[in-house]
């Protein structure tokens, strides 16, 4: 096996490239300084030091003082086996979780999920259904504006538009123009709520389409709670028609 097998196999669990060189070096060379691991991978030494200092975070690398000096050594290799291992036993017990909080019957299944990834999961997602998408909750400096003119998400509008879909935007505050380029777009209206609605900063973000209702957390990290319900996303959905009609359309 050669290292940049190595160095695929282990950027592929979340260990970036340069951690993993400088974890290689320490396995073959054992207990080293920073300045010699610099001079060795060559590294700067800075580098070296922030990347040991997160290969310790992952237990993957231990320091000592010796001579004055402090000097690092390699954990092993069975460690991040073992780790990998928790973290699958920790999804299985999730998905157990998943399957056990959704309620028969007409009751809400309810649930989150983590990360920006999983938003644009959900966006694209939407355009299976093809029904009408709301998002309500867009501030000045809210996160979702980001996203949506996401070069990724340029893929998401133009499937969005093929397929005739509505994307209805509520901002709390007036958006800049990069946002604003958002409602040239077919099949995308944008209206400014209403003062006494309006927020100078929000942390939530809502998105409701065909029964369900998601709610995202612009928190570190970004969470998504999921509400899968008709009777809770027609409440919304109303709503919303009552208030889009007392807004401004942004020009």
């Amino acid at each position: 096996m050669t290292d940049e097998i190595v160095l695929s196999a282990f950027e592929a669990i979340g260990i970036p490239r340069t951690q993993t060189n400088v974890y290689l070096d320490l396995l073959k060379h054992g207990e080293s300084t920073a300045t010699q691991v610099s001079k060795r991978t060559r590294m700067h030494r800075a580098n070296v030091y922030d990347t040991l200092t997160k290969l310790k975070e992952k237990n993957l690398v231990y320091s000592s003082n010796k001579e004055g000096k402090q000097v690092f050594v390699a954990l092993s290799t069975d460690l991040i086996l073992n780790g990998e291992k928790d973290k699958m036993d920790n999804l299985k017990l999730a998905m157990s979780f998943i399957k056990t909080a959704y309620t028969s019957g007409y009751g809400p299944k309810v649930y989150t999920l983590e990360g920006l990834s999983a938003l644009r999961s959900i966006l694209f997602s939407l355009l299976e259904r093809s029904s009408e998408i709301w998002i309500y909750g867009l501030a000045e400096n809210e996160n979702i504006t980001n996203l949506l003119n996401d070069r990724i998400m340029h893929s998401f509008h133009l499937e969005r538009i093929k397929r005739k879909i509505e994307l209805k935007l509520f901002f709390y505050k007036s958006p800049d123009e990069e946002v604003k380029s958002l409602s040239g777009l077919k099949f995308t209206e944008t209206r400014l709520l209403p003062k006494n609605k309006q927020a100078k900063k929000s942390q939530i973000t809502q998105i409701v389409c065909d029964g369900s209702v998601y709610i995202t957390l612009w928190i570190d990290p970004v969470y998504t709670i999921v509400i899968e319900n008709e009777i809770i996303a027609k409440e919304y959905t109303d709503l919303y028609n009552i208030i889009w009609n007392f807004s401004k359309d942004i020009i």
